[in-house]
């Protein structure tokens, strides 16, 4: 299909929300900003050297930082979700999460513009990343170690915003299930190291999590449903 993007805002944010991620969130900004025109940061009350350390290097990672009191995972990320633009694309990854995406604007140049605009569409728009679980965590995931994430990267248009809850889902309106989502190169994928702080880890005494090595999971098992080639 012809495109013409020249009229269309092709900058990307990054949203994090944060609390008490002194140990890990330095691989998390610095596995995004390569791809991000900003990166907005809200951190939920942490007490651990969190917030200072971002103040600390907003600068050098060119962060825009906020603070509100942490009561929900949805409520937060809503939160920040109205201080970015709409029409830009939006990377939310956790703390405890690291992405790979050489290529991603390129790549988004390939999507249909009446796509981005919304022609033929009435769910979000998302990419849908493989997800690697790199802990064994039952609190939070079962025994498969990859799943598929289509809340990570969508195009902040509408009322797109969060459902309620720990593990919720982006949407335009509250009985929405899924997204309209474009498969990724097979070498991009987000990684879930899982936040791990000492209370956690002092529960999992008898049965204390693992880390993965990377000879345990196969690219070739991954199984990703494409949509229609009308959508790029």
């Amino acid at each position: 299909m012809e495109q013409n993007l020249e009229s269309m805002d092709q900058r990307i944010y990054g949203t994090l929300i944060c609390q008490n991620g002194i140990s890990e969130i330095v691989r998390c900004i610095e596995s995004v900003v390569p791809y991000v025109d900003e990166y907005f940061i809200m951190d939920g009350g942490s007490t651990d050297g969190t917030w200072e350390w971002l103040n600390k290097y907003k600068d050098v990672y060119h962060l825009t930082l906020f603070r509100h009191t942490y009561d929900e995972q949805g409520n937060q990320r809503n939160r920040l979700l109205s201080k970015v633009p709409k029409g830009v694309w939006v990377i939310d990854i956790d703390q405890d999460e690291q992405i790979l995406c050489k290529g991603l604007r390129e790549y988004l140049t390939k999507i249909s513009p009446d796509t981005i605009a919304g022609k033929g569409r009435d769910l979000p728009l998302t990419l849908r990343f493989p997800c690697i679980n790199l802990v064994d965590d039952i609190v939070h995931f079962n025994d498969n170690k990859m799943m598929f994430m289509a809340t990570k990267f969508f195009y902040n248009d509408r009322n797109v915003h969060f459902t309620p809850g720990y593990h919720m889902s982006i949407c335009y309106y509250e009985t929405e299930q899924n997204t309209n989502a474009i498969p990724v190169p097979k070498d991009w994928i987000i990684k879930h190291y899982a936040y791990l702080d000492n209370e956690r880890l002092q529960k999992s005494a008898k049965d204390p999590k693992r880390y993965y090595l990377p000879e345990e999971w196969n690219r070739k098992t991954w199984k990703v449903t494409n949509l229609p080639d009308r959508w790029l």
